[in-house]
Protein backbone atom coordinates (compact mmCIF):
# COMPACT_ATOMS: atom_id res chain seq x y z
CA UNK A 1 0.00 0.00 0.00
CA UNK A 2 1.44 3.55 -0.84
CA UNK A 3 1.46 6.62 1.10
CA UNK A 4 -1.78 8.72 1.06
CA UNK A 5 -0.59 12.05 -0.50
CA UNK A 6 -0.38 15.25 1.46
CA UNK A 7 -0.02 13.14 4.74
CA UNK A 8 3.67 11.88 4.48
CA UNK A 9 4.24 12.46 8.49
CA UNK A 10 1.70 9.98 10.25
CA UNK A 11 1.71 7.22 7.33
CA UNK A 12 4.41 4.87 5.99
CA UNK A 13 3.92 0.95 5.47
CA UNK A 14 7.72 0.89 5.54
CA UNK A 15 8.06 -2.59 7.48
CA UNK A 16 11.61 -1.75 8.47
CA UNK A 17 11.02 1.32 9.60
CA UNK A 18 9.21 2.40 12.77
CA UNK A 19 5.96 5.11 12.39
CA UNK A 20 7.43 8.78 13.08
CA UNK A 21 4.68 9.48 15.89
CA UNK A 22 5.73 5.96 17.33
CA UNK A 23 9.66 6.87 17.51
CA UNK A 24 8.82 10.03 19.28
CA UNK A 25 7.01 8.20 21.95
CA UNK A 26 10.25 5.85 22.25
CA UNK A 27 12.39 8.44 22.49
CA UNK A 28 10.95 10.91 25.29
CA UNK A 29 10.26 7.21 27.15
CA UNK A 30 14.05 6.68 26.47
CA UNK A 31 15.04 9.82 27.81
CA UNK A 32 12.62 9.79 31.00
CA UNK A 33 14.53 6.87 31.93
CA UNK A 34 17.93 8.40 31.55
CA UNK A 35 16.73 11.18 33.27
CA UNK A 36 15.86 8.84 36.26
CA UNK A 37 19.19 7.23 36.08
CA UNK A 38 21.55 10.26 36.09
CA UNK A 39 19.28 11.90 38.53
CA UNK A 40 19.82 8.55 40.77
CA UNK A 41 23.43 8.87 40.45
CA UNK A 42 23.74 12.46 41.09
CA UNK A 43 21.30 13.01 43.86
CA UNK A 44 23.42 12.39 47.04
CA UNK A 45 21.87 8.83 48.36
CA UNK A 46 21.17 8.36 52.32
CA UNK A 47 23.71 7.43 54.42
CA UNK A 48 22.80 3.20 54.91
CA UNK A 49 21.85 2.54 58.98
CA UNK A 50 24.84 2.42 60.93
CA UNK A 51 24.64 -0.87 62.90
CA UNK A 52 23.22 -0.65 66.56
CA UNK A 53 25.16 -1.02 69.52
CA UNK A 54 23.64 -3.44 71.91
CA UNK A 55 24.20 -3.22 75.69
CA UNK A 56 23.99 -5.36 78.72
CA UNK A 57 20.09 -4.96 80.29
CA UNK A 58 20.41 -1.62 81.92
CA UNK A 59 23.87 -0.99 81.25
CA UNK A 60 25.28 -3.03 84.56
CA UNK A 61 28.31 -4.26 84.28
CA UNK A 62 29.27 -8.20 84.23
CA UNK A 63 30.52 -9.41 87.74
CA UNK A 64 33.91 -8.70 87.49
CA UNK A 65 36.25 -9.20 90.54
CA UNK A 66 37.68 -6.10 92.39
CA UNK A 67 41.38 -6.66 93.11
CA UNK A 68 41.97 -4.73 96.47
CA UNK A 69 45.90 -4.53 96.10
CA UNK A 70 48.67 -2.20 95.74
CA UNK A 71 48.69 -0.81 92.53
CA UNK A 72 52.58 -1.15 91.32
CA UNK A 73 52.30 -4.99 91.35
CA UNK A 74 49.80 -4.45 88.71
CA UNK A 75 52.32 -3.33 85.98
CA UNK A 76 50.21 -0.79 85.09
CA UNK A 77 52.15 1.41 81.90
CA UNK A 78 52.41 5.43 81.83
CA UNK A 79 53.81 8.13 83.62
CA UNK A 80 52.20 9.75 86.63
CA UNK A 81 48.96 11.07 86.94
CA UNK A 82 47.96 14.32 87.03
CA UNK A 83 45.06 15.49 88.99
CA UNK A 84 43.70 18.98 90.68
CA UNK A 85 43.14 18.83 94.51
CA UNK A 86 42.75 21.37 96.81
CA UNK A 87 43.19 24.49 94.54
CA UNK A 88 46.92 22.77 93.13
CA UNK A 89 47.90 20.77 90.06
CA UNK A 90 49.82 17.59 91.53
CA UNK A 91 50.79 14.52 89.73
CA UNK A 92 51.07 11.36 91.59
CA UNK A 93 51.95 7.66 90.60
CA UNK A 94 48.94 5.19 89.77
CA UNK A 95 49.89 3.39 93.15
CA UNK A 96 49.82 6.71 95.34
CA UNK A 97 53.68 7.61 95.54
CA UNK A 98 55.48 10.51 94.57
CA UNK A 99 53.18 12.78 94.96
CA UNK A 100 54.12 16.30 94.18
CA UNK A 101 52.68 19.87 93.48
CA UNK A 102 53.10 21.13 89.64
CA UNK A 103 51.57 24.65 90.52
CA UNK A 104 50.23 26.20 93.31
CA UNK A 105 46.61 28.59 93.10
CA UNK A 106 45.85 26.52 89.76
CA UNK A 107 42.02 24.89 89.93
CA UNK A 108 42.66 23.29 86.58
CA UNK A 109 39.60 21.80 84.93
CA UNK A 110 41.64 20.36 81.96
CA UNK A 111 45.51 20.02 80.57
CA UNK A 112 47.25 19.55 77.74
CA UNK A 113 51.00 18.01 77.70
CA UNK A 114 53.18 17.94 79.14
CA UNK A 115 55.12 17.06 75.97
CA UNK A 116 58.66 15.66 75.21
CA UNK A 117 60.06 19.21 75.61
CA UNK A 118 57.83 19.69 78.91
CA UNK A 119 55.61 22.04 77.92
CA UNK A 120 52.64 21.96 79.69
CA UNK A 121 48.78 23.95 79.95
CA UNK A 122 46.15 24.03 81.97
CA UNK A 123 42.49 25.87 81.83
CA UNK A 124 42.32 27.36 85.18
CA UNK A 125 38.83 28.93 85.52
CA UNK A 126 38.57 30.16 82.26
CA UNK A 127 42.34 31.43 81.58
CA UNK A 128 44.46 29.40 79.27
CA UNK A 129 47.43 28.66 81.47
CA UNK A 130 51.09 27.60 80.77
CA UNK A 131 52.82 26.00 83.20
CA UNK A 132 56.58 26.45 83.69
CA UNK A 133 59.04 23.58 85.00
CA UNK A 134 59.52 26.40 88.20
CA UNK A 135 55.93 26.28 88.71
CA UNK A 136 55.06 30.11 87.85
CA UNK A 137 52.37 30.13 85.23
CA UNK A 138 51.46 32.76 82.59
CA UNK A 139 48.78 33.40 80.31
CA UNK A 140 47.93 32.58 77.18
CA UNK A 141 45.95 34.15 74.54
CA UNK A 142 44.36 37.76 74.95
CA UNK A 143 43.27 39.06 78.35
CA UNK A 144 39.88 39.35 77.73
CA UNK A 145 39.56 35.51 76.21
CA UNK A 146 37.61 33.08 78.46
CA UNK A 147 37.71 29.55 77.90
CA UNK A 148 35.13 27.04 78.09
CA UNK A 149 37.02 24.04 76.75
CA UNK A 150 40.37 23.20 75.34
CA UNK A 151 42.29 20.76 73.29
CA UNK A 152 45.54 19.69 71.75
CA UNK A 153 49.03 18.38 71.37
CA UNK A 154 52.34 19.31 72.12
CA UNK A 155 52.89 23.01 71.76
CA UNK A 156 49.74 23.25 69.52
CA UNK A 157 46.11 24.36 71.16
CA UNK A 158 42.65 24.77 70.63
CA UNK A 159 40.40 27.08 72.84
CA UNK A 160 36.48 27.34 72.51
CA UNK A 161 35.13 30.39 73.93
CA UNK A 162 32.40 30.31 77.30
CA UNK A 163 29.78 32.00 75.13
CA UNK A 164 28.90 34.68 77.90
CA UNK A 165 29.02 37.81 76.37
CA UNK A 166 31.13 36.31 73.67
CA UNK A 167 29.87 35.08 69.94
CA UNK A 168 29.72 30.92 70.51
CA UNK A 169 32.00 30.59 67.55
CA UNK A 170 35.10 32.34 68.58
CA UNK A 171 37.52 29.82 69.52
CA UNK A 172 41.40 30.20 69.06
CA UNK A 173 44.03 28.41 67.93
CA UNK A 174 47.29 29.17 70.15
CA UNK A 175 51.00 28.53 70.40
CA UNK A 176 52.07 27.06 73.52
CA UNK A 177 55.45 28.83 73.24
CA UNK A 178 55.29 31.86 71.41
CA UNK A 179 51.97 32.76 72.84
CA UNK A 180 50.54 33.57 69.19
CA UNK A 181 46.57 33.22 68.97
CA UNK A 182 44.57 32.88 65.64
CA UNK A 183 40.76 33.00 65.02
CA UNK A 184 39.29 29.89 64.29
CA UNK A 185 35.49 29.39 63.41
CA UNK A 186 34.21 26.76 65.35
CA UNK A 187 32.93 26.15 69.28
CA UNK A 188 32.86 24.09 72.35
CA UNK A 189 33.10 21.28 72.28
CA UNK A 190 36.25 20.76 70.90
CA UNK A 191 38.68 17.56 70.52
CA UNK A 192 42.20 17.23 68.69
CA UNK A 193 43.99 14.17 67.35
CA UNK A 194 47.05 12.91 69.35
CA UNK A 195 49.54 12.66 66.15
CA UNK A 196 47.10 13.38 63.30
CA UNK A 197 47.38 17.18 63.39
CA UNK A 198 43.10 17.34 63.59
CA UNK A 199 41.17 18.92 65.55
CA UNK A 200 37.26 18.73 65.63
CA UNK A 201 34.71 21.32 67.23
CA UNK A 202 31.03 22.41 66.82
CA UNK A 203 29.47 24.43 64.50
CA UNK A 204 25.86 26.08 64.48
CA UNK A 205 22.95 26.06 64.62
CA UNK A 206 23.87 26.99 67.81
CA UNK A 207 21.29 26.40 70.74
CA UNK A 208 21.65 27.67 74.49
CA UNK A 209 19.88 24.77 77.03
CA UNK A 210 19.87 24.75 80.54
CA UNK A 211 20.47 21.34 82.58
CA UNK A 212 24.49 21.73 81.78
CA UNK A 213 25.42 23.45 83.98
CA UNK A 214 23.44 24.97 87.48
CA UNK A 215 22.56 27.93 87.17
CA UNK A 216 23.70 29.07 83.70
CA UNK A 217 22.38 28.65 80.04
CA UNK A 218 25.26 26.59 77.82
CA UNK A 219 25.39 27.21 73.91
CA UNK A 220 25.80 23.86 72.18
CA UNK A 221 26.36 23.70 68.07
CA UNK A 222 24.11 21.51 65.74
CA UNK A 223 26.94 20.22 63.37
CA UNK A 224 30.18 19.12 63.75
CA UNK A 225 33.57 20.44 61.76
CA UNK A 226 36.99 19.11 61.44
CA UNK A 227 40.18 20.79 60.00
CA UNK A 228 43.61 21.37 60.40
CA UNK A 229 45.99 24.01 61.62
CA UNK A 230 46.10 26.82 58.79
CA UNK A 231 43.20 25.26 56.85
CA UNK A 232 39.49 26.57 56.96
CA UNK A 233 37.16 23.81 59.02
CA UNK A 234 34.55 21.79 56.59
CA UNK A 235 31.24 20.09 57.56
CA UNK A 236 31.59 16.76 59.01
CA UNK A 237 28.14 16.41 60.42
CA UNK A 238 25.42 19.27 59.47
CA UNK A 239 22.57 19.59 61.50
CA UNK A 240 20.33 17.76 59.24
CA UNK A 241 22.03 14.43 59.34
CA UNK A 242 22.99 15.08 62.89
CA UNK A 243 19.45 15.46 63.78
CA UNK A 244 18.18 12.56 61.83
CA UNK A 245 20.43 10.08 63.62
CA UNK A 246 19.93 11.88 67.17
CA UNK A 247 16.27 13.30 67.21
CA UNK A 248 14.61 16.53 66.89
CA UNK A 249 16.54 19.39 68.49
CA UNK A 250 19.87 17.46 69.28
CA UNK A 251 22.93 19.43 70.07
CA UNK A 252 26.83 18.30 70.37
CA UNK A 253 27.60 17.69 73.87
CA UNK A 254 31.14 16.20 73.00
CA UNK A 255 33.66 14.71 71.12
CA UNK A 256 36.73 12.77 70.91
CA UNK A 257 39.24 12.33 67.68
CA UNK A 258 41.13 9.32 67.38
CA UNK A 259 44.82 8.96 67.59
CA UNK A 260 45.36 9.15 63.73
CA UNK A 261 42.74 11.95 63.26
CA UNK A 262 40.58 9.28 61.32
CA UNK A 263 37.49 8.59 63.72
CA UNK A 264 35.05 11.40 65.14
CA UNK A 265 32.85 10.00 68.16
CA UNK A 266 30.01 12.45 68.87
CA UNK A 267 27.92 12.63 71.66
CA UNK A 268 24.53 13.86 70.98
CA UNK A 269 21.15 14.47 71.74
CA UNK A 270 19.63 17.02 74.45
CA UNK A 271 18.59 16.85 78.26
CA UNK A 272 15.44 15.27 79.07
CA UNK A 273 15.63 12.79 76.02
CA UNK A 274 18.09 9.91 74.75
CA UNK A 275 21.15 10.62 74.37
CA UNK A 276 23.52 8.69 72.17
CA UNK A 277 27.38 8.40 70.53
CA UNK A 278 27.76 8.39 67.07
CA UNK A 279 31.05 6.98 65.33
CA UNK A 280 31.94 8.61 62.07
CA UNK A 281 34.87 8.55 59.63
CA UNK A 282 36.41 11.88 58.64
CA UNK A 283 35.25 11.03 55.55
CA UNK A 284 32.15 11.74 56.91
CA UNK A 285 30.83 8.19 56.54
CA UNK A 286 28.86 7.14 59.94
CA UNK A 287 30.09 3.56 61.11
CA UNK A 288 28.51 3.00 64.46
CA UNK A 289 25.47 4.74 66.88
CA UNK A 290 25.60 3.49 70.35
CA UNK A 291 22.59 4.43 72.41
CA UNK A 292 23.15 5.15 76.09
CA UNK A 293 20.85 3.79 79.02
CA UNK A 294 17.81 6.18 79.61
CA UNK A 295 18.74 9.01 81.37
CA UNK A 296 22.56 8.84 81.43
CA UNK A 297 24.97 11.13 79.59
CA UNK A 298 28.21 10.70 78.21
CA UNK A 299 30.59 13.06 81.00
CA UNK A 300 33.41 11.87 79.20
CA UNK A 301 35.05 10.38 76.24
CA UNK A 302 38.67 9.01 74.94
CA UNK A 303 40.24 6.98 72.38
CA UNK A 304 43.12 4.86 73.44
CA UNK A 305 46.65 5.21 71.97
CA UNK A 306 47.69 1.82 71.42
CA UNK A 307 50.11 1.31 68.39
CA UNK A 308 48.12 -0.56 65.30
CA UNK A 309 44.83 -0.26 67.02
CA UNK A 310 42.22 1.72 69.61
CA UNK A 311 39.42 1.47 71.84
CA UNK A 312 36.55 4.06 72.66
CA UNK A 313 35.49 4.82 75.92
CA UNK A 314 32.47 5.90 76.95
CA UNK A 315 31.96 7.03 80.43
CA UNK A 316 28.21 8.11 81.16
CA UNK A 317 26.68 9.10 84.45
CA UNK A 318 23.20 9.18 85.89
CA UNK A 319 21.30 12.44 85.39
CA UNK A 320 17.75 11.67 86.06
CA UNK A 321 15.76 13.84 88.32
CA UNK A 322 17.70 16.14 90.71
CA UNK A 323 20.95 14.66 88.73
CA UNK A 324 20.15 16.63 86.23
CA UNK A 325 22.05 20.09 87.32
CA UNK A 326 24.37 18.96 90.16
CA UNK A 327 28.35 19.26 89.63
CA UNK A 328 29.76 15.91 88.94
CA UNK A 329 31.86 15.68 92.52
CA UNK A 330 28.70 16.73 94.57
CA UNK A 331 26.11 13.44 92.43
CA UNK A 332 25.25 10.49 94.67
CA UNK A 333 24.25 8.85 90.88
CA UNK A 334 25.93 6.19 89.86
CA UNK A 335 27.14 5.30 85.70
CA UNK A 336 28.80 3.12 83.68
CA UNK A 337 32.01 3.24 81.19
CA UNK A 338 31.10 1.56 78.00
CA UNK A 339 34.34 0.09 75.48
CA UNK A 340 33.96 -0.16 71.61
CA UNK A 341 36.06 -1.62 69.32
CA UNK A 342 36.07 -0.10 65.62
CA UNK A 343 37.71 -3.39 64.62
CA UNK A 344 34.95 -5.72 65.22
CA UNK A 345 32.15 -2.98 66.21
CA UNK A 346 31.66 -4.85 69.41
CA UNK A 347 30.92 -3.12 72.98
CA UNK A 348 31.15 -3.88 76.81
CA UNK A 349 30.47 -2.48 79.71
CA UNK A 350 33.65 -2.09 81.87
CA UNK A 351 32.50 -1.14 85.00
CA UNK A 352 29.35 0.63 86.83
CA UNK A 353 27.74 1.15 89.89
CA UNK A 354 29.59 2.29 93.18
CA UNK A 355 32.84 3.03 91.41
CA UNK A 356 30.95 5.45 89.64
CA UNK A 357 29.59 7.30 92.16
CA UNK A 358 30.23 10.87 92.22
CA UNK A 359 32.41 10.06 89.77
CA UNK A 360 34.65 13.25 88.64
CA UNK A 361 37.65 12.66 86.05
CA UNK A 362 38.63 10.53 83.55
CA UNK A 363 42.03 9.18 81.75
CA UNK A 364 43.42 6.44 79.44
CA UNK A 365 46.98 5.78 80.37
CA UNK A 366 49.65 6.70 77.55
CA UNK A 367 50.11 3.42 76.58
CA UNK A 368 46.49 2.62 75.68
CA UNK A 369 46.34 -0.22 77.99
CA UNK A 370 44.24 1.42 81.05
CA UNK A 371 40.88 3.42 81.82
CA UNK A 372 41.09 5.71 85.19
CA UNK A 373 38.30 6.71 86.90
CA UNK A 374 38.82 9.33 90.25
CA UNK A 375 35.97 9.89 92.38
CA UNK A 376 36.08 11.22 96.40
CA UNK A 377 36.96 7.80 96.97
CA UNK A 378 39.86 7.13 95.09
CA UNK A 379 40.53 6.07 91.47
CA UNK A 380 39.35 2.93 89.88
CA UNK A 381 41.57 1.57 86.96
CA UNK A 382 40.69 -1.30 84.58
CA UNK A 383 43.80 -3.18 83.02
CA UNK A 384 42.21 -5.35 80.13
CA UNK A 385 39.90 -7.37 81.95
CA UNK A 386 40.94 -6.35 85.21
CA UNK A 387 39.60 -3.97 87.67
CA UNK A 388 42.03 -2.72 90.56
CA UNK A 389 41.16 -0.30 93.27
CA UNK A 390 43.15 1.59 94.90
CA UNK A 391 43.18 1.02 98.71
CA UNK A 392 47.32 0.80 99.79
CA UNK A 393 47.66 4.05 98.55
CA UNK A 394 44.62 5.65 97.08
CA UNK A 395 45.09 8.78 94.82
CA UNK A 396 43.01 11.95 95.45
CA UNK A 397 41.58 14.21 93.67
CA UNK A 398 40.20 14.63 90.11
CA UNK A 399 41.86 13.40 87.68
CA UNK A 400 42.12 15.28 84.44
CA UNK A 401 45.56 13.24 82.23
CA UNK A 402 47.65 10.12 82.35
CA UNK A 403 50.59 11.06 80.07
CA UNK A 404 53.52 9.13 79.77
CA UNK A 405 55.75 11.28 81.61
CA UNK A 406 55.88 13.46 84.14
CA UNK A 407 55.23 17.24 84.16
CA UNK A 408 58.23 19.55 84.50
Amino acid sequence: MGRLLGDPEVWDDSPARPRPAVRGLVGLATGAVAGLLLAFAVVPRPDPPPPQIRLPPAAEAPRLQVQRQVLYSAGLGGGPMLVSRSGRLEQVRVDGTDRRVVAQNLRASAVVGPDRAGVLVAMDSGVVTRVEANGTTRRLGPDDFVAGGLAGAGRRLLACPDPAGRPADASLLLDAVSGRASPVRLGCPVAWAAGGGVFAGSGGPWTRLAGFRRGAAVARGGSVLVGRPGRRPRVLLDARRLRAAAGKGAVVDGLALSPDGGLVAVSAGRPGRPWLVLVVGTGGRRLASIPLADGHRPAWMGWSDRQGSTTLAVAAVDRRGDLATAELAARQGTGYVLAWQPTDRSARVLTSGVPMVAADGFAWSSDGDSVAVSSPAGVLVVKQADVVYTTASPVTGTLLAWPAQAAP
